[in-house]
């Protein structure tokens, strides 16, 4: 009885050795954005340009062999305020700025809209996503959410060279739509005509559902897939439930004034890519920013806006702190600052802080948040953050606030802080950019997933 007492427990244990083995699955996730931008969408009926810019972000998932199983892709797309469009995110231009406004959105310009500080602001906190956007984002074919979902149900099991395979195989060379029969462009026919059967039916089952283009000046959907895959971190997680994306934008004043004494301005885009198990503990999580100034803030390696074609603004091109002219956007200058944004993660080593890097201090951060729901999340930062300024509690603050704050805490959380700050100082909700909202915003889109 004892020998078949050891025997059932050995078999238990072995089912639960390989339970456990298949609940841990290694997966490589991977962030890219790029960034394009635009002439158009058309023009006013002043004839003025309407100019707009389109950040395409990628939330990925690999397999060991680069074979994508999930993916999640969303677009954020800003135009100046002559767009005729309602549901549009606007940037009239930083402060001082101008330009054609068609506020009731009846394709008529009504009005010059001059960019105040407040305005400003409130522009940026409206931006709005694609997905965010929802339902009033109709195309010919559904939404745009759902000719996307309609794509990344494509890429499932593919690798990104087999993708672009795809892309060059069965879309318009002209736009980069899915082929359809039909066209009577020579470029469209050729190409669809030289098709199988299968190839064709399968082309007309993702065109029932998603006809828009995958590369064009909407955004380059493919290039943030490859963004996505050369950014690629390796993780082994277990019992890995949701997926989850969240990107969150905030204007700044600042940093600072240039030696004219004219104010710099710039935005942050915070985004947060989680994987989260069924209790919504977050698994693995990766977070990146890009942070974007007008042309007089003297850092190098900052990326720059100087405004849509015709604006212009101080310029310290050498960033010495020093303004050695006035920019004027041209066409050709706004198409190449904006393909020019790098995330802080991109700029890598020359993101210095005072301790380490920006990526060694939000790697940091990033081992902080695993194991821990996005409620216990915020709790860590009520308790053990700075109320003026969002960094982790030091000790031998002389303010009052945050001296009061640190001397509650336990001899244990006083050396976790302290394991914490020797390589991430840094605040997780402050003008750079709201790190904390961009967790529970990902955490809000979350969608099942299957890991196998």
């Amino acid at each position: 009885m004892k020998r078949l007492l050891t025997l059932v427990m050995s078999i238990a244990l072995l089912f639960s050795l390989a339970a456990c083995a298949r609940a841990k699955v290694k997966v490589y996730q991977g962030f890219g954005v790029v960034n394009t931008g635009r002439t158009g969408p058309g023009k006013d009926d002043t004839g003025a340009q309407v100019w707009s810019f389109n950040e395409v972000y990628a939330d990925v998932l690999f397999d060991k062999d680069g074979k994508i199983l999930s993916s999640y892709f969303d677009i954020l797309e800003v135009a100046t305020p002559n767009y005729d469009g309602a549901g549009m995110p606007h940037l009239t231009g930083f402060p001082g700025e101008s330009y054609n406004n068609d506020a009731n959105h009846d394709g008529v310009v009504d009005s010059k809209l001059v960019a105040t500080p407040e305005s400003f602001t409130a522009e940026i906190l409206a931006w709005k996503t694609k997905r965010a956007r929802g339902e009033e984002y109709k195309m010919t074919t559904g939404t745009w959410t759902t000719q996307m979902d309609r794509f990344q149900k494509l890429f499932v099991g593919k690798t990104v060279a087999e993708v672009e395979a795809w892309f060059a195989k069965y879309t318009s060379p002209l736009n980069g739509r899915p082929l359809k029969d039909g066209s009577t462009k020579p470029e469209e026919k050729t190409k669809y005509d030289a098709l199988t059967k299968e190839e064709k039916t399968m082309l007309t089952d993702v065109t029932t559902a998603a006809t828009m283009s995958l590369k064009d000046p909407h955004g380059d959907i493919i290039g943030a897939l490859k963004a996505a895959f050369a950014n690629k971190v390796e993780y082994t997680v277990q019992k890995a439930a949701f997926q989850g994306f969240g990107t969150v934008a905030t204007p700044r004043t600042g940093p600072g004034k240039d030696d004219k004494d004219v104010q710099v301005w710039s935005f942050n885009s915070v985004f947060a890519s989680s994987i989260f198990d069924k209790d919504g503990k977050i698994l693995a999580i990766h977070i990146d920013s890009l942070e974007v100034a007008t042309p007089n803030y003297d850092g190098a390696g900052m990326p720059h806006f100087t405004g849509f074609p015709g604006q212009s603004y101080n310029n310290d091109s050498k960033h010495t702190g020093v303004v050695d002219g006035t920019l004027t956007a041209t066409p050709e200058g706004f198409l190449a600052e904006v393909a020019g944004w790098t995330t802080k993660r991109a700029r890598g080593e020359e993101y210095k802080m005072t301790l380490g890097t920006w990526k060694s201090q939000m790697d940091k951060f990033e081992s902080v948040f695993v194991g821990k729901t996005v409620t216990e999340v915020e709790e860590w930062f009520a308790k053990y953050t700075s109320p003026l300024n969002g960094r982790p509690l030091k000790d031998g603050s002389t303010k009052p606030e945050e001296k009061t704050k640190y001397d509650a805490l336990t001899k244990e959380e006083k050396a976790m802080l302290a394991d914490v700050t020797t390589a991430a100082t840094m605040s997780l909700k402050d003008s750079h950019g709201d790190i904390l909202a961009a967790i529970k915003a990902s955490f809000t889109n979350k969608f099942a997933i299957t890991l196998k």
